[in-house]
C-alpha cells in the first residue's frame, strides 16, 4: 500500500508539474513578433500559396508547343465493279505558332509572378506594421500598469496617513473619503490599462497564428533620428510600385501577344494511305492565313491597360511621396513632444513626490493639495508614456512607408 502511494504521489507530482510546464506563457520581443509574423501570419501564409497558383502560368507559357499532335485516322471498303478493297488511311500533324507568341506569352506570365511576389511583398508590409503596433500598445499597457501599480502604492499610504490622523482629530472625515475616492480611481485605471494590454495581446496573437498565453518584453524606448532622403529613396520599392510596373509590363506583353497573333501558324505532317492495294506515302503542310481575326482585341485592351497602368503608376508613386514626407513630418513632431517632456517636465518628478509625502504626513500639505500635486505628477508620466507610444508608432508607419518594414 506505502509503495501504490507514492507511486500515485510521484504520478500527481509529474502530471502537476508538465501541466504548469505547458501552462507557461510565452514571452516574445520585438524581434521574434516580427519573425513569427513573416513565418506564421495567415495572411503572408496565404499570400505566398497564392504565387505558387501564378507560378503555374508561367509553366504553361513556357511550353514550346501549345498544341498537342493530332493522329487522324480512315477506314472503309471501296466497292467497284466485280472488286471490293478495304481502304485505310492514317496521319500524323503537328501545329507550330510564331516564336514571337511565346515570348509574349512567357513576358506577360513573368509580369504576373512579378506582381504576386510584390503582392506578398505588400501583405507582409501591412502584417508587420500590424505586428510592431500590437506589440507597442502591449509594451505600452505594461508600462502603464507598473506605473499605476507604484501610485496606487502611495495611494495606499496617503488613505493610511489620513485615516490615521483622522483617528486622532487632525482632519475631517472628508479627506479620508477623498483619499479613498483617488484610490477607487487608480484601481479603475489599472483595471482600464490591463484592458488594453488584453486587447493588445489578443491582436497579437491573431497576427501570429498563436493559441497560448503570450506577452512581451522590452520598453518605449526613444527612437531614433531619420533622414528623408534616405526613406524617400527607399519609398520607392515600395511592392505597390513593383506591382503597377509589373503590371504595365504584362499588359505590354498582352499587347505584343495580340500582335503575334497577325502571324500565320504552320503546321507539317505525315500520312500513310493504302488505296486498292497501292500503299501511299504523303507529306504536308497547312499554312494558318490571319486574315479576319489577328488578335485585334488583345492588342487593344493590352494597349489601354497599359497606358491606364502608367496613369495609375505615375499617381502612385506621386502619393507615395507625399504620405512618406507627411509620415516623417508627423514622426519629426512626435519625436519633439518626447524631447520637451525629458527636458521640462520629467526631470524633478521623483523629488516631487517624495516632497509632497512627507510634507503631508507632517501636516504642512493638506490632502487637496497632495492629491493635486499627485494627480499632476501621474498625468505627467502617462503622457510621457503616451508621447513614447506615439513617436513608436510614428516610427512603424514610416519604416512601412518607406518599405523598410519588410
Amino acid at each position: 500500500m506505502r509503495i501504490g502511494s507514492c507511486a500515485v504521489a510521484v504520478c500527481a507530482a509529474v502530471c502537476l508539474q508538465a501541466g504548469s510546464a505547458g501552462a507557461q506563457t510565452r514571452v516574445l520581443t520585438l524581434a521574434e513578433v516580427l519573425t513569427r509574423a513573416r513565418e506564421q501570419a495567415p495572411q503572408i501564409v496565404s499570400a505566398r500559396l497564392a504565387l505558387e497558383e501564378i507560378r503555374g502560368r508561367l509553366l504553361g507559357a513556357s511550353l514550346r508547343f501549345q498544341t498537342n499532335p493530332e493522329i487522324d485516322v480512315g477506314l472503309g471498303n471501296r466497292q467497284g465493279t466485280g472488286s471490293r478493297f478495304t481502304d485505310f488511311g492514317i496521319g500524323l500533324g503537328q501545329t507550330f505558332e510564331p516564336g514571337s507568341r511565346r515570348s509574349a506569352r512567357v513576358a506577360g506570365a513573368n509580369a504576373a509572378v512579378a506582381q504576386g511576389s510584390a503582392n506578398v511583398d505588400e501583405v507582409t508590409r501591412v502584417v508587420l506594421r500590424s505586428a510592431a503596433a500590437a506589440y507597442y500598445r502591449a509594451v505600452h499597457a505594461n508600462q502603464r500598469i507598473r506605473l499605476l501599480d507604484a501610485t496606487r502604492e502611495l495611494a495606499v499610504g496617503v488613505y493610511s496617513v489620513a485615516d490615521r490622523r483622522y483617528r486622532a482629530g487632525d482632519v475631517a472625515v472628508l479627506d479620508v473619503n477623498i483619499a479613498r475616492a483617488s484610490l477607487g480611481r487608480l484601481r479603475a485605471a489599472q483595471e482600464a490599462a490591463e484592458s488594453q494590454k488584453a486587447l493588445a495581446l489578443g491582436d497579437l496573437k491573431q497576427l501570429l497564428r498563436l493559441d497560448e498565453d503570450i506577452s512581451v518584453e522590452g520598453d518605449l524606448a526613444h527612437p531614433p533620428e531619420a533622414d528623408l532622403t534616405a526613406v524617400l529613396q527607399t519609398a520607392l520599392q515600395r511592392p505597390e510600385l513593383r506591382a503597377l510596373e509589373a503590371a504595365v509590363q504584362e499588359a505590354e506583353a498582352e499587347a505584343r501577344l495580340g500582335g503575334a497573333y497577325s502571324k500565320p501558324d504552320f503546321g507539317f505532317g505525315v500520312r500513310y494511305s493504302r488505296e486498292e492495294g497501292d500503299q501511299i506515302v504523303l507529306g504536308g503542310m497547312t499554312v494558318t492565313l490571319p486574315v479576319f481575326s489577328k488578335g485585334q482585341e488583345l492588342s487593344a485592351v493590352g494597349a489601354a491597360r497599359a497606358a491606364r497602368l502608367r496613369a495609375e503608376l505615375d499617381a502612385a508613386r506621386t502619393r507615395v511621396r507625399v504620405e512618406v514626407r507627411s509620415v516623417f513630418d508627423a514622426y519629426a513632431r512626435r519625436l519633439a513632444a518626447v524631447r520637451v517632456l525629458e527636458a521640462e517636465a520629467i526631470p524633478g518628478l521623483d523629488e516631487n513626490e517624495t516632497l509632497t509625502a512627507r510634507s503631508f504626513e507632517v501636516g504642512q500639505l493638506g490632502l487637496p493639495e497632495l492629491l493635486l500635486i499627485r494627480r499632476e505628477i501621474l498625468d505627467t508620466r502617462s503622457q510621457y508614456l503616451d508621447a513614447l507610444l506615439e513617436a513608436a508608432l510614428a516610427r512603424i508607419d514610416l519604416d512601412a512607408s518607406a518599405a523598410v518594414l519588410r
